[in-house]
């Protein structure tokens, strides 16, 4: 998918096209958690990045907690996410960097140096609440170059997502991507748009403490999500149980497009995945079986700690025993006072 978007950009110089789509790198960052379950997010609360799936649930201030993902796609694609959050906030940093080989000449001779194509976003998110909704505002700098050109471009987009907390079994989330942008500017003139696009998505607890039937105590979770994209739709779906506190299995079906035979269609993939988690360091784990993402990557990996959830000082409560005496005491000092201011006058009038 990166090769071919290189190739669409080349193509675009060639032709000197004015205007194109900017190629969307989003589904990389959303975690191997997220990816195992179908790519389906928009509703999960609980998250090691935050700044990647729905950042609507900043406002309910999660404890501290980072996120990375480094690996290579392909032998020549490197990939690399970081995501931070803590109380209302959250940052993410996305890399993609290709290389396409060393110079040559048109006889095949070294010119010295690489080409390389290296696409990079910056993300910053805050989250609020009003009652059961939240919300959440996320903006983000894009920024590309190219070697061999030596040309770069940069572009500002701004997201808004948002939750509601029907009952504490159900949840619904929701995303308005690129709601304000500037066009993706090139130096040599050429320029990108942004898209826009809208995602909708539920969570239903079925088993555990907050389950629709909490009776059964291992968490059994159902995410879904239906996502438009310039007049086109998908949908991911996958569950999540976890059979003890520290492991959790997942696995999804995620609707795509049939990219590697150029047709209309869509075509429906499985993922699956399991998470481990011990003394706050999570591990995920996610297989995708498509070729949406890379003609020969289906393995993702996500690493993450979380701090514990700061607690709230202890109330202190008076020693009733104590405050007794001092009120025995004031009571006593009070009427001996009288006493003696009555003595007084009296003595006086003699």
């Amino acid at each position: 998918m990166i090769r071919r978007g290189l190739a669409i950009l080349l193509f675009s110089f060639c032709l000197g096209a004015e205007l194109r789509q900017a190629v969307a790198l989003d589904a990389l960052s959303i975690g191997a958690d997220a990816m195992a379950r179908g790519g389906a997010y928009l509703a999960g609360s609980q998250s090691s990045h935050y700044g990647f799936q729905n950042y609507a649930f900043l406002a309910q201030k999660p404890a501290p907690r980072v996120s990375l993902t480094a690996f290579d796609l392909i032998s020549e694609v490197s990939y690399f996410s970081a995501a931070y959050s803590q109380n209302n906030f959250g940052l993410g940093l996305l890399r993609v960097q290709e290389s396409g080989g060393e110079l040559r000449d048109s006889a095949g001779n070294l010119q010295g140096g690489e080409i390389n194509y290296t696409d990079s976003t910056v993300y910053g998110a805050y989250g609020f609440a009003a009652g059961r909704y939240s919300f959440g505002l996320r903006g983000k700098l894009q920024s590309k170059y190219f070697s061999e050109a030596d040309i770069s471009a940069t572009g500002l987009a701004l997201d808004l997502a948002g939750a509601y907390q029907a009952q504490s079994y159900l949840t619904f989330g929701a995303e308005l991507g690129n709601i304000l942008a500037t066009d993706l500017s090139w130096s040599n003139g050429l320029a990108e748009n942004y898209g826009r696009s809208l995602g909708l998505g539920a969570l239903f607890k079925i088993f555990g403490a907050e389950g629709y039937w909490p009776n059964y105590k291992q968490p059994l979770q159902v995410y879904t999500d239906v996502r438009a994209v310039e007049m086109d739709y998908f949908w991911q779906a996958g569950a999540e149980y976890w059979p003890c506190n520290y492991i959790a299995l997942r696995g999804g079906l995620r609707q795509t497009r049939d990219v590697r035979n150029e047709q209309n269609a869509k075509l429906l993939q499985f993922t699956t995945g399991v998470g481990f988690n011990y003394a706050n360091v999570y591990f995920d784990y996610a297989y995708n079986s498509g070729d949406d993402v890379a003609e020969s990557i289906t393995h993702f990996f996500t690493l993450s700690y979380w701090w514990d959830t700061p607690q709230p000082p202890p109330e202190i409560k008076p020693n009733k025993s104590a405050a007794s005496v001092k009120v025995i005491k004031k009571k006593t000092a009070q009427k001996k006072y009288k006493r003696t201011f009555r003595a007084t006058l009296n003595s006086a009038a003699l």
